[in-house]
């Protein structure tokens, strides 16, 4: 369901998911998309809303006319790792993606519930650290936020002149 507000806000059930790409959220052409230079994408916390995840990230960036390659790439890699993350390591039913430009960079937050997985803790997991070793060396800055209710936000900036991570 795609709503026009002051940012693109896409609300995907766990049958969008199940039915991509035949879903009728995704059938509604790009340019219904608002123009703001804000966007929301709610996603049921399970695998197969990575990769989609990352399909719309990329619809907004040509939405937003990006093209260069490497605010491209690290705006994908980003989205990519944070949004999995917050489904490999949260018992989070739902998880939000937010993109958001300025005029000298994006930022990148993925929200979840706060529930950490019952046997896996972050600070246990094989390879801990790699993905968001990565986006720390790609994004010019890093953090989390941790609500009132439990939830938790992790963000990330990526400077739009391609040049500074």
């Amino acid at each position: 369901m795609l709503t026009t507000h002051a940012c693109a806000r896409l609300v995907l059930s766990p049958q969008d998911i199940e039915q991509w790409p035949d879903t009728s959220a995704v059938l509604a052409p790009t340019t219904t998309w608002c123009r703001s230079p804000t966007v929301a994408v709610r996603l049921p916390a399970v695998d197969r809303a990575v990769p989609i995840c990352r399909y719309l990230t990329r619809l907004w960036l040509d939405q937003q006319q990006f093209t260069d390659q490497s605010v491209r790439h690290t705006t994908l890699l980003v989205t990519t790792e944070l949004t999995t993350n917050a489904i490999v390591h949260t018992d989070s039913a739902v998880i939000t993606t937010n993109l958001r430009r300025n005029r000298t960079h994006l930022r990148i937050q993925v929200r979840d519930q706060g529930k950490t997985s019952a046997g896996q803790h972050w600070h246990n997991a094989s390879g801990f650290g790699r993905g968001l070793g990565i986006v720390a060396s790609c994004a010019r800055a890093l953090g989390t936020h941790v609500a009132d209710d439990g939830t938790r936000t992790i963000w990330a900036t990526v400077s739009l002149s391609g040049s500074e991570p």
